[in-house]
């Protein structure tokens, strides 16, 4: 995203990062370059009215829910999704739903943005600079959308900038990523995550390393590990049991283990299938005696073995884990049913065992 300050500016960028990635801090800098005459000088007006998320040429699509009021667009929201970013820096999506009070409703950007796109890229700019357009998780757009997205991409207009930030690229449609630059936005990394929770946050270095470890280098998850715990407890508890009853080779136990994921909301069960995903390869890193933090230290209440299932580890069993969640997590995504994708899962993990 240097692009900027040499002059030659792509109509359109997709820009990938993990949920609550360095993502919203790296787009908000770019866009501040673009809008300001000096390249972001941070005085100037365009430049407070940036920050305020209120400047006229910039313009915002993120996923709502549909309702008789708001017509299903995200002009309607922009009020409150201002809020969230101004608390949430590192934005993390099931921290919005849970803004919208959206966890058992559709929460997407509908085919009603479709025309607001188009109203919005027709306008003329206020300044005579860049008009831009950022649109948050392509990922959730309805097919209409995406589809009038699409058009757009392959008929830009002049001095228009289109960022789409997403941190589920393969759901993106593939004639959409093929039009954008993809910028990649790797993790902070768990030291500097580490680090920043010590000084900025001002918190207890034995957490911060905790913390830092489970977030995989994402600031915006250890944030949201940091101020929702109680809400953690049940991926924990259920982490913990399933690997216990795939080790037993307990079927009665693991059915009624599906049974209760199957029940939880999807998100829920994306962000539990993260959580294990990270907590699996922290046991094979404390295997290695190469773990400097154990995310189940963060919830001193459930009981677990760590070192003796560290030592059931090695590099192919924790790489076919992995896989079986991945698979289970694009699933998920897809809204297969929830019995069917946890009870394979489970027996997959069984298998490993």
């Amino acid at each position: 995203m240097e692009h900027a300050s040499s002059g030659h500016i792509p109509h359109a960028q997709l820009i990938v990062s993990k949920n609550g990635g360095l993502a919203w801090p790296a787009v908000q800098r770019y866009i501040q370059m673009l809008v300001c005459a000096q390249g972001g000088c941070g005085t100037c007006d365009a430049c407070a009215q940036h920050r305020q998320m209120a400047h006229p040429d910039v313009h915002y699509i993120f996923p709502v829910v549909a309702s008789a009021s708001s017509g299903g667009t995200s002009d309607v929201f922009l009020p409150e999704f201002r809020n969230f970013l101004k608390f949430n820096k590192f934005p993390v999506v099931r921290n919005w739903i849970e803004a919208l009070d959206a966890a058992q409703k559709v929460v997407q950007i509908s085919v009603k943005e479709a025309k607001r796109m188009g109203d919005i890229l027709s306008l003329t700019s206020h300044s005579g600079r860049y008009k831009v357009l950022v649109i948050w998780l392509p990922e959730r757009m309805h097919d209409s959308a995406a589809n009038k997205l699409l058009k757009t991409l392959e008929e830009p207009e002049n001095k228009t900038v289109i960022l789409l930030i997403s941190h589920d690229e393969e759901s993106i449609l593939g004639t959409i990523r093929s039009r954008c630059q993809t910028i990649y936005l790797p993790p902070w990394g768990r030291n500097e995550v580490e680090r920043w929770l010590i000084d900025e946050r001002r918190m207890d270095p034995n957490q911060a390393k905790i913390l830092s470890s489970l977030s995989a280098g994402e600031p915006g998850i250890a944030l949201d590990f940091l101020e929702n715990r109680e809400r953690l407890i049940p991926l924990a508890e259920h982490f913990v049991e399933w690997l216990r009853l795939a080790f037993k080779k307990d079927l009665p136990g693991l059915q009624t283990w599906v049974d209760h994921v199957a029940a939880w909301n999807r998100e829920q069960q994306r962000d539990f299938l993260v959580f294990s995903g990270e907590v699996l390869s922290q046991l094979e890193r404390k295997r290695q005696n190469a773990l400097r933090g154990f995310a189940l230290d963060w919830f001193p209440e459930i009981a677990f073995n760590a070192d003796g299932f560290a030592k059931l580890m090695d590099h192919h069993k924790v790489l076919f884990m992995h896989q079986t969640l991945d698979d289970a997590y694009k699933d998920v995504g897809r809204n297969v049913n929830a019995r069917l994708v946890f009870f394979d899962a489970s027996l997959l993990l069984m298998k490993a065992f």
